[in-house]
Order: structure tokens, then C-alpha cells, then sequence
């Protein structure tokens, strides 16, 4: 556990120590009311609209091309205007080569990296890595200057970097990551100027300037859609890999950009959709990029890493050399994976089929009148289920102590409109954070909620018809990746889940559970992994269809069967990152919807005997998607009505929901409209 003591940052000790010598800046006042004083600094450019805006908050020069890109690709060619925060200076140990005798300088290195994400955002914008930045001093109310970066031929794309040491323990003997000023075991941090920058002198800021400043930036963009690193990553699973931290598979300064990320919006009010994107846990994924979105990110990965031997003219270099390559790479570049996908649900309300959705931090349903509030917790994670008549999302409190974390589930009653706190399995704390997104099923006489378990594995909470809700049962078995799928029928429950070598299935009564791998039929007749969450429905006769992406590619899996014996086949789709949605119609009417490699809405139209490729076998099934004309930033829902006509739902790059619809034994439309 961290100390609970604070460090103190002593500004002379830092500059005797030799920082200023080291880092190539220049003293400058102490504290964070030095911030401003430290250099002369100009007034904040208003950032010009031509459509939305979507903020990415990282802790590195390369962590949105990583773990956000390709979206950063596909949004910018949807017209939406870009702010990229970049919370540290990345300056690692100051050597922007692989030799180790190399002389460290830390400016330099960070003026190299953050060269090298000015050339990616140019590149993905205007398909020139060389083309001009303005680059400006700007002064915040909040009391800090950062570097502004505005793209000079396409000026709706802004970098901020702000430029803290990411490691004064190499300075001070401490180890004093972004981590311990969220968590106070750091009073302050200094500002690292990297060479050539405009930020010419040192200064500090403590936990509340740069709480301030993302709150600021935040209100000058107003973004509609905010992209963050995670907040709450996975337990570490067989070795530790890399930079990971203790306990947990992802970089320290990952984890402590989104929390500070995700107090900011909140504090704001909430944006109409959040992201939280995974790290260096997608190394324990397999590959889910198709070329379409791999040779994008690759582009941008190869600008960043310098491998075009372009000349910039700083000494240090013109990107990262450090970056493994080319294109992508072979580690976390191969798979992009965003936490809370199903922030989408569809519901019959008032006879008529409605979407609620999670939006500025609450559950909200879109009725005749606009959105109307649902009550229930104002700290709502963009996910949610629905199972019957009931709605049930996790709500969270951020905290900066790690023993107060809380993430509780939640279960909202369409019908009489009562909130009920079913909590999480850990309680408070670090075990909270473990929990995902909670999945759901009800056969009209019992209900079941089911989150991840701190411990490995699944728990899950029971309510039989006319009684109180179980307390929170851990169901042995193997470790799951990402959010399980629960089905119930006549008081039989299935619960589905991809693990890290396979698929799992929970088998029970709400009582009593089995827990066995499925197996799945794959390529090359081994058993099926899939590349991301795996989406599942039932239909009438019992069966199940489950859906999820193809490992290495972007294909749409699916698998149709039930107990041992399971046909799959595999449809073709050029990119996306979401898994796919599942919906069955009244007369055995399969829906399939995702994302492409443009970010549009692929929706997919099949019958259940299209999927019978014979027992145990794992086809090729050849079928035209139907793209719609938005780029959408959440898992499309969908739902058929009593006619057996489809109405589809998606959060759009302009955080607003669209819709569309197809009428019984149609095709679904390429033309969506705002909903």
C-alpha cells in the first residue's frame, strides 16, 4: 500500500540536485503560483469549430496512438475537431536511442516525442507529417502555461502538452510518479520544458492546479466526446510484462492520467460520451485490427517513431526512437480495445420501444419530448444492460484514496421506477475496481446480475420473484476478460464470457453452477479465441447464437448451438474495434451490427439456418454489410417490435444518438438520422 505521508517537493533540492542543468530549462518561481510567472506567456487562442470536438486526456506523447488510434483516424475524417492533453513530458531516462552509453536529456527526448505527435496528427489529418504547428505559450486561469500546438492547415486540431516530469525520483531518490500527486503522497510536481519549446522555465503544480486545468480545458473545448486511458486496469494474468505496474497490467501513468481525467469530467458535468481505453493489457488480447485499421495506425505509429529519417532539425531527433516498429509492432499496436462499449440499450416503455443510454454522467431515456432523466447516481459509467423490466449500470467515485474506491451496480425498475444499490462483490477499494461492466438476464420470475470478481472469474447477485436479492456469490472458475453475456429461459441461466485462451460458460439454476470451456469451433480446427467480448442471445428452441471478433483480423464470428455441440462461421468486415451486437426477431430473424473500418454502423441481416455450417465446423460465410452514414463511437443496439420490423440505435462522433430502422423482411438503410 502507498504511504499515506506526503512527499514533500523542495524546489532546492530539486535544483541543486541538477535539473536545471539536466533538463535544459531555466529556474524559475516556486509553487504553482510561479507557473505564470515563470515565462512571458500569451492569452489561450480560441480552438475553431467546424464540427464536434473530441478531447483525448493521456499521460504520454504515444498513448492515443497506441490505445485510441484507429478512432482518432476515423473521427478526424469525419470532420470532428481534435484536442489532444498530454498530462507528462515522457521523458524517461533521457536517451531517445536504445544505447545505453548514450548522454541523457531529458528535454530533449520530450521535445522528441512530442515532435513525433505533432508529425502523427498531421499526418492523419492532412496526410503531410511535415506540415506547420503553431505553437504557443498559453496561460490558464487555473494558474498553469502549457505548450499549445494548433495545426496551422487544419486549425480545428489542438495539442496541449503540459509537460510534468513523469519520474522525480530520479532526481529526489523517491519513486514519485503521476500516480502519487492523484493519491497525495505528492505535494507538488515540476515542469519539464523540452527543448525548443515554449515553455522556458521550470515550475511546479500541485494536485489542484492540474485538476483546475483539466476542468478549464475541458470548458474552453467543450468537447462532445472524451477519450481517456483506464481508469481501473485489469490484475495482472500469468508474468508481469513491461512498464506494468504492481498488481495491475498496465503503465502507472496510464492509470493516474485517467483518474485525474475522469474527476475532470465529472466536475464539468459529464460529456455526452466517455471512453476509457485499455493499455498495456492489450499485449493479453489477441490481435483484433484488420488491415483497414492496422495501416492507419501504423502510418501514424511510423511518423511518431521518426522511421522516415525526416529532418526537423532538433538534435535530439524528430520522434521516438524507442518505439519497437515499424508500423504497429508486434505488442499492444496489434489490438485497440474500449472498456465500455454497450452504453446503448433498447426498452418498451409506454408501448413504445425507446433507447436509454448513459449521457453527462446519468441514465437518461429519450422519450417524446427529448431526454428525460431517470434518476438514480449522477457518477454513471457509460454502460449498461437491460434484462426484462429492469435497467442496471455501475456508478463511480474516482478517489484519490486507493482504499475508497467505489464502483457499485445498480438496478433501475422500468415499471415502477425504483432505484435499487445491489453494490460490488469487493466492497470498497481496489477489489471494486475490478468489476467491468455488469451484465444481466431475467426468465420473468428470476433476475441475475453478474460482474467480474476481484478474485478471478465471476459473481453474481439473485432476486427470485417476490424476494430480496441474494448477497454476492463468487462462481468458480477461470479468469474472464472483459463484460460477460447472461441468458436466462424458464429458470435455466447461461453465462458466457471470453477468458485469455478461450470461451467459458456459467451453467446453472441461480443456485447451483457448472463452469466449463465451450470450445468453440476456429480456424484451422482449434478452439475458437475470440478478440473481444463475446455478445450472445437465445433463441426459441434453446439454442444460443454467440458473436464476437475473429483473433488477427477484424472478421465478425459467430456460433450457434448449444452444450457441446456448436457450428460457427465467419463473416468478412474490413476494420472496427467493437464487438458486435445481437438481436433475434419473432420469426428467427438474426440482426448483427458493429463497427467498420471507416467507423460506420455495419449492420448485417441473416436467418438462423445461415448459420448451420455443420457440427463442429467453422465456415466462411460471404455477406454484404449494410454501412450506415455516421461514424459512430458506441456499440449500435438494436431491437425488434412485435412486427418484426428493426429499430437500430448508435452514439454518433457528435456524442448525439441516431437511429434507423428496417421493416420486416428488409434490407437496413445506409441513411441514419438523429434520434
Amino acid at each position: 500500500m502507498p504511504s499515506p505521508r506526503p512527499l514533500p517537493l523542495r524546489r532546492r533540492d530539486l535544483l541543486v540536485g541538477g535539473v536545471a542543468g539536466r533538463a535544459g530549462g531555466a529556474p524559475g518561481a516556486a509553487g504553482a503560483r510561479g507557473v505564470r510567472e515563470a515565462a512571458t506567456a500569451s492569452a489561450f487562442p480560441e480552438p475553431e469549430r467546424s464540427g464536434p470536438v473530441h478531447m483525448q486526456i493521456v499521460a504520454h506523447p504515444d498513448d492515443c496512438l497506441y490505445f485510441i488510434n484507429p478512432r482518432v483516424a476515423r473521427v478526424l475524417d469525419d470532420g470532428a475537431g481534435l484536442c489532444t492533453v498530454v498530462l507528462t513530458a515522457g521523458e524517461a531516462d533521457g536517451r531517445n536511442s536504445w544505447e545505453a552509453a548514450a548522454p541523457a536529456d531529458f528535454a530533449g527526448y520530450a521535445a522528441a516525442r512530442d515532435n513525433g505527435l505533432r508529425r502523427a496528427y498531421a499526418l492523419l489529418a492532412l496526410g503531410d507529417a511535415d506540415a506547420p504547428w503553431d505553437r504557443h505559450l498559453a496561460s490558464l486561469d487555473s494558474g498553469q502555461d502549457v505548450e499549445l500546438c494548433v495545426l496551422r492547415d487544419k486549425p480545428q486540431v489542438h495539442v496541449v502538452f503540459c509537460s510534468l516530469w513523469t519520474n522525480l525520483g530520479r532526481i529526489t531518490g523517491e519513486f514519485t510518479r503521476l500516480l502519487a500527486l492523484w493519491e497525495g503522497r505528492l505535494d507538488d510536481s515540476l515542469v519539464l520544458p523540452p527543448t525548443d519549446s515554449p515553455l522556458t522555465a521550470e515550475s511546479t503544480v500541485d494536485r489542484a492546479t492540474v485538476q483546475a486545468t483539466l476542468l478549464e480545458l475541458l470548458d474552453r473545448y467543450r468537447p462532445a466526446v472524451v477519450n481517456t486511458l483506464d481508469p481501473d486496469p485489469d490484475p495482472i494474468s500469468g508474468d508481469r510484462l513491461g512498464a506494468e505496474q504492481p498488481g495491475y497490467s498496465d503503465h502507472i501513468d496510464h492509470t493516474a492520467a485517467a483518474l485525474f481525467a475522469w474527476e475532470a469530467v465529472r466536475a464539468w458535468g459529464g460529456a455526452r460520451s466517455t471512453e476509457a481505453w485499455r493499455g498495456y493489457y492489450n499485449r493479453r488480447w489477441p490481435g483484433n485490427l484488420g488491415t483497414a485499421d492496422l495501416e492507419p495506425k501504423g502510418r501514424a505509429l511510423d511518423a511518431y517513431s521518426w522511421n522516415d529519417g525526416a529532418d526537423c532539425g532538433l538534435p535530439s531527433g524528430c520522434g521516438d526512437r524507442l518505439i519497437a516498429g515499424p508500423g504497429a509492432g508486434s505488442t499492444y499496436g496489434h489490438a485497440t480495445h474500449p472498456r465500455y462499449t454497450a452504453a446503448v440499450a433498447a426498452a418498451e416503455t409506454d408501448g413504445r420501444i425507446r433507447p436509454i443510454t448513459v449521457r453527462d454522467n446519468t441514465l437518461q431515456v429519450l422519450g417524446d419530448d427529448g431526454w428525460e432523466n431517470l434518476g438514480g447516481p449522477d457518477t454513471m459509467l457509460p454502460s449498461l444492460d437491460r434484462a426484462g423490466t429492469k435497467l442496471y449500470a455501475i456508478s463511480a467515485e474516482h478517489t484519490h484514496d486507493p482504499a475508497t474506491h467505489v464502483r457499485d451496480v445498480h438496478c433501475y425498475d422500468l415499471v415502477s421506477g425504483q432505484w435499487q444499490l445491489l453494490g460490488n462483490p469487493a466492497g470498497t477499494g481496489p477489489g471494486a475496481r475490478i468489476v467491468g461492466q455488469v451484465a444481466a438476464a431475467d426468465d420473468g420470475r428470476t433476475a441475475l446480475a453478474c460482474v467480474r470478481d476481484p478474485e478471478g472469474g465471476l459473481a453474481v447477485r439473485v432476486r427470485r420473484e417476490g424476494g430480496e436479492w441474494t448477497a454476492w456469490t463468487r462462481l468458480d472458475g477461470p479468469a474472464v476478460h472483459d463484460a460477460p453475456a447472461a441468458l436466462a429461459a424458464d429458470g435455466a441461466f447461461t453465462i458466457i464470457a471470453a477468458t485469455p485462451d478461450n470461451v467459458a460458460a456459467w451453467e446453472g439454476d441461480g443456485t447451483a453452477w457448472t463452469a466449463r470451456m465451450l470450445d468453440l469451433p476456429g480456424p484451422d480446427d482449434l478452439p475458437f479465441l475470440p478478440a473481444t467480448a463475446v455478445t450472445a442471445v437465445q433463441v426459441p428452441d434453446g439454442r444460443t447464437v454467440l458473436a464476437s471478433r475473429v483473433a488477427g483480423c477484424s472478421d465478425v464470428a459467430l456460433h450457434f448451438g448449444r452444450r457441446e455441440t456448436w457450428t460457427g462461421v465467419r463473416v468478412p468486415l474490413e476494420g472496427g474495434v467493437l464487438p458486435p451486437s445481437l438481436v433475434i426477431g419473432p420469426e428467427g430473424a438474426l440482426a448483427v451490427a458493429c463497427d467498420d473500418g471507416t467507423g460506420a454502423p455495419a449492420v448485417l441481416m441473416l436467418e438462423l439456418p445461415d448459420l448451420e455450417a455443420g457440427p463442429g465446423r467453422f465456415g466462411l460465410l460471404s455477406r454484404p454489410w449494410t454501412r450506415g452514414d455516421i461514424t459512430v463511437v458506441k456499440r449500435p443496439a438494436a431491437a425488434f417490435g412485435s412486427d418484426g420490423a428493426l429499430r437500430l440505435w448508435a452514439v454518433a462522433s457528435d456524442g448525439e444518438l441516431w437511429t434507423a430502422g428496417v421493416e420486416p423482411g428488409g434490407e437496413p438503410p445506409a441513411g441514419w438520422t438523429q434520434a
